[in-house]
């Protein structure tokens, strides 16, 4: 299963999206879902630019981190992620959006 979960349209500030993003992450662990979709959009950058250092500063706690400019058919981290979920649609895949970050857990 793949989980998608919005941080950055609720108004929250870069801090807040990442708690929500850490509970997320946990909760999904927790109840096994495969990978978390994390929408963190763009706007100033902020959101995302905390999101992607976080994911960094867990190196080793996730089997991968995929920048969702780089979720396509030619990675080979999101080939295989997809291969473990039921439900493959996903209009992010091959689309390069760089308003997403995809957790394999």
């Amino acid at each position: 299963m793949l989980r998608t979960i919005d941080i950055a349209h609720a108004g929250q500030t870069s801090s807040e999206a990442i708690i929500l993003l850490e509970v997320a992450i946990s909760k999904a662990k927790e109840e096994g879902v495969v990978a978390v979709k994390i929408i963190h959009g763009l706007g100033s950058g902020s959101i995302a630019e905390k999101v992607r250092s976080w994911a960094q500063e867990q190196k080793g706690r996730f089997k991968a981190v995929i920048p969702g400019e780089d979720y396509n058919a030619f990675n080979k981290d999101a080939v295989n992620m997809r291969s473990e979920i039921s439900n493959k649609q996903d209009r992010d895949f091959n689309s390069r959006n760089p308003g997403v970050t995809i957790f394999w857990l």
